[in-house]
């Protein structure tokens, strides 16, 4: 997941802030004020519009299998992420 490819889209896209959530133990309310997204799975990913407004967050679990997702099915993803927040 951390191609040079994944990362230059990330970079030019998005502002990334980690959550740890520990053992499903730390920081849920950050989670829950977005809909839960870690609840099918981590990693989890929400998208804020510049002024803070939910654009969109992983509920069904869509990266909880990213470590076995093929570089370019994660770079898709966040592609049309990035779409969406545009």
């Amino acid at each position: 997941m951390n191609s040079t490819r994944n990362a230059q889209l990330i970079a030019q896209s998005f502002k990334v802030v980690k959550i740890d959530v520990g053992n499903f133990d730390r920081n849920l309310e950050i989670a829950e004020a977005y809909g839960n997204p870690v609840r099918q799975g981590i990693p989890a990913a929400i998208l804020l519009s510049p002024d803070g407004q939910l654009v969109y967050a992983t509920r069904a679990g869509e990266l909880a299998d990213a470590r076995r997702m093929s570089e370019s099915g994660v770079y898709d993803f966040l592609a049309s992420l990035a779409k969406r927040g545009r």
